[in-house]
């Protein structure tokens, strides 16, 4: 289950960052996005730059490549502009250390095998219950920073952020 949930946010974090870098000319030099002052009719243009030394605002006759051209009037050029291809990149290297520190680990801090009892019948007819060991060790069930059984409380609300997502596991909410 746990390792259900982190290979979860490893794959939707894989997809937001190859996302960038196609919609990002640049490849994975992602790009900076900005708007352009107003155009004729409330009309605001969005740019591409490699992100050297481009500051919040362009000039009128800045040369960026053009990403798109939406309507002004509900900021839409805003909140487009505010999630560029640098800042998803950003955003998932952000996450990954997150997640890399909220992985399951063993509460011991040493891999752990399960333990499982096996009945036998001795030639004398009486019955013996003996503990054995498991072969291959158990998964990792403790979060190394919360301190609490994994996958924790951060891992599942990091994952709420993709809850309509088909492959999100219902059980994470």
């Amino acid at each position: 289950m746990t390792n259900d949930l982190v290979r979860f946010i490893e794959a939707r974090l894989a997809e937001d960052e190859s996302l960038a870098s196609i919609v990002s000319a640049g490849a994975y030099a992602a790009q900076v996005w900005r708007v352009k002052p107003d155009q004729p009719g409330g009309w605001r243009e969005i740019q591409a730059f490699d992100g050297a030394g481009v500051g919040p605002f362009l000039a009128p006759d800045a040369g960026g490549e053009l990403v798109a051209v939406v309507p002004g009037e509900r900021d839409q050029h805003i909140h487009i502009t505010r999630h560029d291809p640098a800042r998803v990149v950003r955003e998932v290297a952000a996450k990954r250390r997150r997640l890399e520190r909220h992985k399951p680990v063993y509460p011991s801090g040493q891999v752990e095998f399960g333990q499982h009892r096996e009945t036998y019948r001795r030639e004398d007819g009486k019955t013996i219950e003996v503990l054995v060991q498991d072969d291959e060790p158990r998964a990792p069930n403790w979060c190394r920073t919360c301190a609490e059984p994994s996958p924790c409380r951060e891992l599942r609300n990091d994952a709420s952020v993709w809850s309509d997502h088909p492959d999100y596991p219902e059980w994470a909410v």
